[in-house]
């Protein structure tokens, strides 16, 4: 009876490792990354950016933004991702919070600029309209490693 529970103990542990181990030898991008964020409040507003870095990033995925109004003042608030690399400088499309104080947005993305991805930040901007009149940039999240080959 030992002999049998301990066989089905090694057999499930056995069974647990391969379940963890196969995405790092099977080549696929959810086998590695690194977790980062970085935020950004002023009086008016507040944004935040979640990113998992791939090993040889060419995206971020999945990547959380998330962006609050937080001041009665008549203006709306927006977030937009910018990301530096092998691309160049690549702005992405703004998310705009038009709904007043104290209502925010917050949705889960990638980032997929077209290249190698160096860093990240986020812009919390304010807003009139549709017109962008001041934005105020978080911490630069860079690679948390460095994957680049040299030839």
């Amino acid at each position: 009876m030992r002999l049998k529970k301990t066989k089905k103990t090694l057999l499930v542990a056995l069974a647990a490792c391969a379940a963890l181990a196969a995405p790092a030898f099977t080549g696929t991008a959810a086998a590695a990354g690194t977790v980062t964020s970085s935020s950004v409040e002023t009086s008016w507003g507040y944004a935040y950016v979640k990113a998992q870095w791939r090993l040889n990033p060419y995206q971020l995925n999945p990547l959380y933004l998330s962006v609050k109004d937080t001041a009665a003042d008549g203006h709306s608030v927006g977030i937009r991702l910018i990301t530096k690399g092998d691309a160049g400088t690549h702005y992405f499309p703004l998310h705009r919070v038009s709904t007043g104080n104290g209502t925010g947005w917050a949705g889960d993305s990638y980032a997929n600029p077209g290249g190698w991805i160096a860093s990240a930040w986020i812009e919390l901007c304010r807003m009139e309209g549709t017109t962008v009149l001041s934005c105020v940039s978080s911490k630069v999240m860079y690679a948390p490693f460095d994957d680049s080959t040299t030839g």
